[in-house]
C-alpha cells in the first residue's frame, strides 16, 4: 500500500468511526432531544442541570414544577404532590440566573397546556438592586436545547460532551451506573443526617465572626420613598414574564426561601431596605396575575434562628425541606400568616 492508499484508509477509518460514534449518540439520545430515536427509559445523566432538565421540562407526565436555585433543590416532588396534588418536577438550577430560570419555565409552559402549580424560589437572585445582570454563569448553557428547532440539536450532538453522556446513558440503561438526578429532576445534594456536624455547620455560617444575629445598624438607613420607588430590580421583568406565560388557572407561588439569619441583611441597613422594597414589588407583580401568592420565609423566623436547621447560611436541611410543602399549602389555603414560620404577603396579606 502506497502513501496515497494509506491516507485513504486512515481517512476512511476515521470517517467511519466518527459516523459510527455519531449514530450511537443519535440512537441512545442522552439528552432526550432526538425525536426519531427509540423510546428508551432514559434518565438525566448530565450533572450540569442545564443539559439534563430540558427533557424533563418537555415531559407531558408532569403538570407542576419548582423553579429556583439550590435553595429550592431540597423540595421533594413527592411531598409537594401530597400537599398540592398533581405531578411535580423539581427543576431548580444550582446558581441559576433569572434568565436561565425563565428559559426553563418558558419551556415547561410551552409543552404543558394545563399546569396545576408552580413554585418559584425567591432568593438573592431575584432581589438584587441592579440595572442589569449576567444572563449566564461560568457553567455551560445550551440555548439550542431550549428552542423548538429540533434540527439544530443534531449538529450540537456531534461533540465530545454528547459522546460522554451517551456512555453514561448506556451505563444507566444497563443498570451499572447511577443517574445524575431522578427522572423528576430531584436529587438530595446535601449529606444525610448521620453526617451532620453542628459545629462544622456553624463554622460555615459564622466563620470567625460572633455566633449571634447581626447587630442593628445605627442610625438606621433612611431613603425617601420617591428614591426607593426609582430603584431598579432588573430581574423582575423576567419574573413577570415567567408568570405571564402560565395559564390563569395555575396556582403560582413566589416563595421567599428561609435563609439563615446571618445571611439576611442587618436590621436598619440599606440592604434591609432593598429587601423590603423587593418584597413590595413581588406582591405588586403577583397582583397582576390570577391565583398568585407570595409566601415569605425570609425573616428572623423560628426556622432561620436555629443553627441546627442549616448546613450553611443558605441551605436548610431535610428537616426543614420536608415541612415546607405543607407550610406552603397552608399559606395558599388560608392566606394568613403562621407566626414564627411564614408570612403570607399577598395579594391581600400582611406586608
Amino acid at each position: 500500500m502506497g502513501w496515497r492508499g494509506y491516507w485513504r484508509f486512515a481517512v476512511g477509518l476515521a470517517g467511519g468511526l466518527g459516523t459510527l460514534l455519531y449514530l450511537s449518540v443519535l440512537l441512545v439520545d442522552p439528552y432526550g432531544t432526538v425525536w426519531f430515536s427509540p423510546p428508551l427509559a432514559r434518565a438525566p445523566v448530565d450533572s450540569n442541570q442545564r443539559f439534563s432538565y430540558p427533557a424533563i421540562a418537555r415531559d407531558p407526565g408532569y403538570d407542576s414544577v419548582v423553579i429556583g436555585t439550590s435553595t429550592t433543590r431540597m423540595l421533594h416532588p413527592d411531598l409537594l404532590e401530597e400537599a398540592f396534588g398533581g405531578n411535580f418536577a423539581n427543576l431548580s438550577l444550582n446558581s441559576g440566573t433569572a434568565y436561565e430560570q425563565r428559559m426553563l419555565m418558558d419551556l415547561f409552559a410551552e409543552h404543558h397546556a394545563d399546569i396545576e402549580t408552580v413554585v418559584v424560589g425567591i432568593d438573592t437572585i431575584w432581589c438584587q438592586r441592579q440595572d442589569d445582570y449576567a444572563r449566564f454563569t461560568p457553567r455551560p448553557f445550551p440555548p439550542w436545547m431550549y428552542d423548538e428547532d429540533r434540527w439544530n440539536d443534531l449538529l450540537h450532538l456531534f461533540d465530545l460532551r454528547a459522546l460522554e453522556q451517551t456512555g453514561k446513558q448506556i451505563g444507566w440503561l444497563l443498570g451499572i451506573r447511577d443517574s445524575a438526578f431522578d427522572r423528576d429532576g430531584f436529587r438530595a445534594f446535601l449529606p444525610g443526617p448521620s453526617e451532620y456536624d453542628l459545629e462544622r455547620a456553624r463554622g460555615h455560617i459564622y466563620g470567625a465572626g460572633p455566633r449571634r444575629p447581626h447587630d442593628p445598624v445605627e442610625p438606621a438607613a433612611q431613603v425617601p420613598e420617591a428614591e426607593r420607588r426609582a430603584w431598579v430590580y432588573a430581574t423582575h421583568d423576567d419574573l413577570a414574564a415567567m408568570l405571564g406565560a402560565l395559564p390563569a388557572a395555575t396556582v403560582k407561588i413566589l416563595m421567599l426561601v428561609p435563609y439563615h439569619h446571618r445571611a439576611q441583611p442587618p436590621p436598619g441597613s440599606q440592604a434591609e431596605l432593598e429587601w423590603r422594597e423587593c418584597r413590595r414589588r413581588l406582591v405588586a407583580i403577583a397582583e397582576g396575575f390570577d391565583n398568585a401568592h407570595v409566601v415569605d420565609f425570609m425573616f428572623h423566623s423560628d426556622i432561620a434562628m436555629r443553627d441546627e436547621n442549616y448546613w450553611d447560611m443558605l441551605h436548610y436541611g431535610a428537616s426543614v425541606a420536608d415541612r415546607l410543602p405543607g407550610w406552603l399549602a397552608e399559606a395558599v389555603r388560608d392566606r394568613a400568616d403562621r407566626p414564627g414560620i411564614f408570612r403570607y404577603l399577598g395579594p391581600g396579606g400582611t406586608r
